[in-house]
């Protein structure tokens, strides 16, 4: 007699529900307890959704200085076959959580303040959201489990002022640990007058510390005119120097051993190259680091060998004409390799952009009542617990989904 699904053996069970798409995989819970249990067993039996068989974006529509509280998945909606245009409606996901209103008093921060979380990356199935604002708030939360945590604020030391540039989150695997580096700058003196100094300092803080701790591998001050677009790969986090007089190119910071270092573009770079850097980006493809250059066609060139300047190679040439006639000018960011070849893009920061090497076509995506596309990041979902993926004990996890909802 043949098994219900419910008397198959753990594993298999996971092995077939690994090859769902996120959405239909996230449904199943409510259809049984037992599938339920599956993926919240402690140890999960297959904590990270599959990232051969699924691929999803997690993106925040708006941009830097109004983001939206809504967050939304991009599973299974993208129809990559024919035409040129496809029209996309979104359901949000989840809503960034607000904070209570005495919070707010406390800070003395204008109303609108709690909208100002930005997505920054994600992280073995973790989301990261950092606030540029006055107390540069951040949390991270695994939206599948309906989870987050509150991470330590910054604190300003001596009345300095600071200027922070930004924070990321990452994760360090001979440690075992989830980290967030923050990059700043501290101010001594008016800039009009004589003793003023800026001074650029990184700190550290391991999740679930009580503490920041300062770098003696100070960034480097070119930072200021690095673009705020960033990737993750292998546990680095990797800047594009975007403008032409920087004497470096692609400056990385490593989780593990907490240090920062440079990757020399590919020896063939010409000065055209160099001048035009401005129009340049930074991203992943199928696991390897890459740079893309624009002009009537784009180049994406490939590290095959992380560090290594004479890994790079040229793997993709793109004419930008063929979809209007006229040339697609501004930069293509790559996001990820589709499971049939072929590469989802962001075009101008803008647009969402699916391009087929076979028969070098875009097709591109418009989303119902969006104007600005805002921050897009490619997930892979995990299933573990907030707790458990983090691996300590000391945080207060709280449910999204009652915060999102909750007036303060």
């Amino acid at each position: 007699m043949a098994l219900s699904l419910a008397e198959l053996p753990p594993d298999i069970l996971s092995e077939i529900l690994s090859r769902l798409p996120i959405k239909t995989l996230f449904a199943c819970r409510s259809v049984c307890k037992t599938f339920l249990n599956l993926t919240f067993s402690d140890p999960p039996v297959n904590f990270l959704h599959s990232s051969d068989t699924a691929q999803s974006l997690i993106i925040q529509f708006g941009d830097l200085h109004k983001p939206t509280r809504l967050i939304h998945l991009v599973d299974s909606e993208l129809d990559t076959s024919f035409g040129s245009v496809e029209r996309v409606l979104l359901k949000p996901m989840f809503e960034i959580p607000k904070y209570p209103a005495k919070y707010f008093k406390k800070y003395r921060l204008y109303a609108g303040t709690e909208d100002k979380f930005v997505l920054v990356n994600s992280c073995n199935g973790l989301l990261y959201f950092a606030e540029r604002g006055v107390c540069e708030r951040s949390f991270v939360c695994n939206p599948i489990t309906d989870e987050y945590v509150t991470l330590l604020e910054f604190n300003e030391e001596n009345n300095e002022r600071q200027l922070t540039m930004g924070s990321w989150f990452g994760f360090s695997p001979a440690e075992n640990q989830y980290k967030v580096l923050r990059l700043f700058s501290t101010l001594t003196g008016k800039a009009w007058q004589v003793g003023f100094r800026q001074e650029f300092w990184a700190q550290v803080h391991v999740v679930g510390s009580d503490s920041w701790r300062y770098l003696e591998d100070k960034p480097f001050s070119e930072y200021l005119s690095w673009n705020t677009c960033s990737v993750f790969l292998n546990g680095t986090v990797n800047w594009l120097c975007k403008y032409p007089e920087l004497s470096k190119f692609i400056i990385f910071f490593d989780f593990q051993k907490e240090k920062f270092g440079e990757i020399l573009p590919p020896s063939s770079f010409g000065i055209d190259q160099r001048i035009s850097r401005q129009s340049m980006s930074i991203g992943v493809l199928g696991g390897y680091l890459c740079v893309t250059d624009v002009a009537e066609h784009f180049d994406i060139w490939v590290m095959k060998e992380y560090g290594c300047q004479e890994s790079w190679r040229k793997q993709f040439t793109i004419d930008t004409t063929i979809p209007t006639g006229e040339p697609l000018r501004g930069p293509f960011r790559p996001l990820q390799t589709l499971q049939d070849g072929k590469i989802l893009m962001i075009w101008l920061e803008c647009a969402l952009v699916c391009y087929n090497p076979e028969n070098k076509r875009f097709r591109f995506f418009e989303f119902i009542g969006v104007e600005s596309l805002g921050k897009a990041v490619p997930y892979t979902p995990s299933f573990l617990r907030l707790k458990d993926a983090l691996m300590v004990d000391n945080v207060m996890v709280q449910n999204i989904t009652s915060r999102a909802s909750g007036s303060g």
